[in-house]
């Protein structure tokens, strides 16, 4: 090779190379410095499914307790047979024995960020280095001994200062009050959205005490369902109607809703069988109507409105779930501010341009940060450069056990300082706008938009 060319190859950038301003910082000392100041923050928790702890105190609970949660998604994934699951989720099983149809698996999945959650989570509150089977006894043991009176502070206020989660409301049970010391209840109503069949028209009829023998029927429940769920102290409307179908809400007309509506009630076109429901969705025009009955609910009582976008829990049709779909939305209901969840992971930076056109569009990195914490981490350094500060939530634990929220609340911190460290040194701004970015993302933004959390 001629010198000339070599000279030219030592001139191009590694390829792959990260950007000056998103690699991470050199100086380490910076990133700890910001991480001290955000781990001394009393934040705000955008999204959890944590049940009230009188209820988790009633049930017996271990490390794959806390490993059933997301990380046994990852090990399905990686090959874990259901056998071998079925001896995993046997109490009646010794630790060894679960174990051992539990080691292969974990091996696969102990760095990816649910891995690295749970690691942190045992290392941190329950002073176990390694996870293996030389120690899951003794982890178990410990995780027993919390299972008492005070877990909740322990870990909530003492380990994570989080100074509330909005909780979203276990699957649309009737509203009921929250120990409001913890949290408060983000509500669903897509039931009310696509009833499929007669016999979940009764289910609501008895929940909301409303009879529904027409649309304007369901209408009225759905209003019913809401004042309760504001009489409980409701923080935000939620959706997950995206794990059932895609985003895009049309605008239909009352009368073609409630052709539907009778259709539904007459079992003229039930719902296909297995993941065929996810695409096609025979009464349609019944639930367009409804969503946008519901976001009309959400503007005329001035709350906001939660939506999962991204990636789902489990196996299903990712483009459902496209943040994009709601573009008609935004324009239709612009007094209503739209927090869309899960940095819409894959589809992040479609989310950042809608946050960027959009005065009522929110960011959320709910999940983001043990989803893939350097996804996390290349989307803030985005959504800063693109999305107004104000409009980014920075944290969301979204898991259903305290303990794990208080390993991805440590590290969301950890990667909001990598990002904001990165800036300084990139001299994008200096070591006290990092400070205050981070207070505006953990706290100060969320406290903004859902004011029932203060």
């Amino acid at each position: 090779m001629s010198s000339d060319r070599r000279s030219f190859l030592a001139r191009l950038p590694v390829l792959g190379a990260v950007p000056a301003a998103e690699a991470a910082p050199q100086s380490k000392s910076l990133v700890d410095r910001l991480f001290a100041v955000f781990d001394a923050l009393e934040i705000v928790d955008t999204h959890e499914h944590t049940a009230l702890e009188q209820k988790r105190l009633s049930e017996p609970a271990d490390f794959f307790t806390l490993a059933s949660h997301y990380l046994m998604g990852d090990a399905v994934s990686s090959g874990l047979p259901k056998s071998a699951q079925d001896v995993v989720n046997d109490r009646k099983a010794t630790a060894a024995a679960r174990w051992s149809a539990f080691e292969p698996w974990w091996r696969n999945c102990r760095f990816t960020g649910y891995g690295q959650a749970l690691r942190t989570t045992i290392r941190d509150l329950y002073g176990v280095e390694e996870i293996s089977a030389g120690t899951v006894a003794t982890i178990n043991e410990r995780i027993a001994a919390r299972l008492r009176p005070g877990l909740y502070r322990w870990v909530f206020k003492e380990r994570a200062r989080i100074r509330r989660a909005i909780v979203d409301d276990n699957y649309n049970a009737a509203p009921m009050k929250l120990d409001p010391e913890f949290f408060v209840p983000a509500r669903k109503f897509d039931r009310f959205v696509t009833p499929p069949t007669p016999k979940a028209v009764g289910e609501l009829e008895q929940l909301t005490g409303v009879s529904i023998t027409s649309l304007g029927g369901l209408k009225q429940a759905m209003e019913k369902s809401f004042a309760q769920s504001v009489a409980v102290g409701m923080a935000a409307v939620k959706s997950t109607i995206a794990y059932n179908r895609n985003l895009e809400f049309r605008e239909v007309s009352e009368a073609d809703a409630a052709r539907d509506f009778e259709i539904m009630m007459r079992r003229e076109r039930p719902l296909p069988d297995g993941f065929r429901r996810l695409r096609e969705r025979p009464l349609r025009n019944l639930e367009d109507h409804m969503f946008h009955h519901l976001v009309r609910l959400a503007e005329a009582h001035n709350y906001p409105v939660q939506v999962h976008t991204g990636l789902h829990a489990g196996p299903n049709f990712i483009t459902n779930s496209n943040p994009t779909l709601l573009t008609n939305v935004f324009f239709l209901f612009p007094k209503v501010k739209f927090d869309l969840f899960h940095i819409g992971y894959p589809y992040q930076s479609e989310l950042a341009v809608l946050a960027k056109m959009f005065p009522n569009v929110y960011v959320d990195f709910c999940w983001a940060h043990i989803i893939a914490p350097g996804v996390g981490r290349r989307a803030l350094h985005e959504c800063l450069e693109t999305v107004p500060l104000n409009k980014i939530m920075g944290f969301g634990g979204d898991y259903n056990f305290a303990e794990l929220s208080y390993g991805h609340a440590k590290m969301a911190r950890r990667n909001i300082a990598q990002v904001l460290a990165g800036n300084v040194e990139a001299g994008i701004h200096t070591e006290d706008d990092a400070a205050d970015i981070g207070r505006m993302l953990l706290c100060d933004n969320p406290l903004a938009l859902f004011p029932l959390a203060k």
